[in-house]
C-alpha cells in the first residue's frame, strides 16, 4: 500500500532521540499476533514493556464522534478531508496486541475515497522523559469510495509497517471512576509534533454516542432491521425509538458523517420501508418523548430559559458533539440527538454543532409539513415545534422512527 503514511526524516530522527534503537532494547520482543486480517503474514519482531495502569483502555481524540473501533465493527467511516486527526488508539497493559486505528479522506473532481487503517503493534513505555512509543507489527486498510457500496479491504504490506511509530510525548492520563478520563499530551508522528487531548472509553458510560447502523445484525442490545441496515434501538417509556437517524436510501448522505443520517425531503418519507408496527413520529410522538424526561410541553414547545429544562433536554442529546459543551448533553435516555442541523441546496448550513432537526409526520392547517426542533443557544436551550415549508429549494432534514412497545 503505497499510501500508508510513513514517518519522515525529520520525526525519525526525533523518534531515534526518544525511544533508542531497537537493538538496544532490553525488553522482550514480542512475535506478531495471529490476526485473521493478515492471514499468511510472517512476524515483525517490535519492542514492548508494560505500561503504567492508568494508561491502559482505549482512547478517542476527543473532536472525534466516539471511538472509530465502533466504526471498525459495525463496517462503517468516520473522517474528514483535512487536518483534524481521526484516530483510536487501545493500550494494552502488557504492551502486546496494541491497536492504533486512524483514517483518511481523499477527495477529486468525481470520487470521494476513504481510507481506514487498523494497524497491530507494541508499546514501548520510557522515563525521562516520558513516552509511549506505538510500534507496528501489521494491519489491515479499508478503501470506501462514493463509486461503490461497501468496501474493498486488503492487508498492509510488512515492508511499509516496519518504519511505522506512533510516539506520544509526556503522556498524562486520569484514572477517575465514574468520571469521564482524559489523556493528554504530545503525539509525534508522519504529519509532525502536535498536542492532543483523547477521552477514555469506558463500559456503560454516556461518553460516546449509541452505535451506528451496521450492514450485520446488532449483537449487543436491541435492534430493528430496515431495508439493508440494522439499526440500534432504545426503549423510553412505553415507545422504542430509533437510537440514530435512519440511514437508508434518500436524497443526501455525508459519508464523513454517517451519525447524521440521510437528508430527506418530505416526499422521500413515504419511500422508507416501514418494519411493522413502526412509523415516522408524530407531534404527538416527540411531546410524549419530552415529557417522559419530565419536561413541561407548551403548545409551542419547551421553556428555553428555565435551568431545568435545559437540563432535562440534555438527557436526550448526544454527548461530545454540541457545540455547547454545559455538561448536560449526556444521553441518559438513549435517545442521542445529533445536531446535524438541515442541508440548504441554496443556502448557508449555519446550524450543525447547535440544531437538531427532524420531520414529523404531521402538518400544518396550511398543508406544511413540520419538523421538531430541539436548539442549543449560547444561553438558551430548548425544544420547537415548527413548519418546514415546501419551496423550490427545499431543506434537506434527517429522520427518526418509533413504534408502540
Amino acid at each position: 500500500m503505497t499510501t500508508l503514511r510513513t514517518l519522515t526524516l525529520a520525526a525519525c530522527v526525533l523518534l531515534t532521540a526518544l525511544t533508542g534503537t531497537l537493538c538496544s532494547c532490553k525488553h522482550g520482543v514480542a512475535p506478531d499476533p495471529t490476526n485473521p486480517d493478515d492471514p499468511g503474514t510472517s512476524p515483525i519482531e517490535t519492542p514492548y514493556t508494560a505500561i503504567p495502569d492508568e494508561y491502559v483502555g482505549t482512547w478517542y481524540s476527543s473532536r472525534n464522534d466516539g471511538p472509530l473501533t465502533d466504526n471498525w465493527a459495525n463496517k462503517t467511516f468516520q473522517g474528514e478531508q483535512g487536518y483534524a486527526e481521526f484516530r483510536t488508539m487501545v493500550f494494552t497493559k502488557d504492551g502486546k496486541n496494541a491497536v492504533e486505528y486512524t483514517t483518511e479522506v481523499f477527495n477529486t473532481s468525481t470520487e470521494i475515497r476513504q481510507r481506514f487503517y487498523r494497524i497491530v503493534g507494541t508499546l514501548e513505555y520510557k522515563t525521562s522523559p516520558t513516552s509511549i512509543t506505538f510500534h507496528a507489527q501489521k494491519g489491515t486498510m479499508r478503501v470506501f469510495s462514493n463509486r461503490s457500496s461497501g468496501y474493498q479491504e486488503n492487508p498492509i504490506s510488512l515492508n511499509e509497517l516496519r518504519s511505522y511509530q506512533t510516539v506520544w510525548e509526556k503522556p498524562q492520563a486520569t484514572n477517575i471512576p465514574n468520571a469521564t478520563n482524559l489523556l493528554t499530551g504530545t503525539i509525534i508522528d508522519q504529519h509532525g509534533r502536535y498536542s492532543v487531548e483523547y477521552k477514555k472509553v469506558t463500559s456503560g458510560s454516556a461518553t460516546s454516542p449509541t452505535g451506528l447502523p451496521s450492514t450485520s445484525p446488532i449483537t449487543g442490545g436491541s435492534s430493528v432491521k430496515i431495508g439493508d441496515l440494522y439499526y440500534p434501538t432504545v426503549s423510553i417509556g412505553n415507545q422504542e425509538w430509533l437510537a440514530t437517524n435512519y440511514a437508508g436510501p434518500g436524497s443526501l448522505k455525508e459519508a464523513a458523517k454517517p451519525q447524521y443520517g440521510t437528508f430527506m425531503h418530505y416526499n422521500d418519507l413515504k419511500s422508507i420501508p416501514l418494519p411493522t408496527g413502526w412509523r415516522v413520529p408524530s407531534r404527538q410522538d416527540y411531546e410524549k418523548l419530552l415529557r417522559s424526561q419530565g419536561l413541561t410541553v407548551y403548545e409551542w414547545g419547551t421553556d428555553g430559559d428555565d435551568l431545568t429544562s435545559r437540563q432535562l433536554l440534555g438527557k436526550l442529546m448526544a454527548p461530545n458533539v454540541w457545540m455547547k459543551q454545559d455538561g448536560y448533553a449526556n444521553n441518559q435516555s438513549g435517545f442521542n440527538a445529533m445536531p446535524a442541523d438541515v442541508r440548504r441546496p441554496s443556502g448557508t448550513n449555519n446550524g450543525e454543532g447547535a440544531n437538531c432537526v427532524l420531520w414529523i409526520a404531521d402538518k400544518t392547517s396550511q398543508d406544511e409539513p413540520m419538523v421538531f426542533n430541539l436548539i442549543q443557544m449560547p444561553s438558551r436551550t430548548y425544544a420547537r415545534f415548527t413548519p418546514q415549508a415546501i419551496s423550490y429549494f427545499p431543506e434537506l432534514t434527517p429522520v427518526r422512527l418509533v413504534r408502540d412497545k
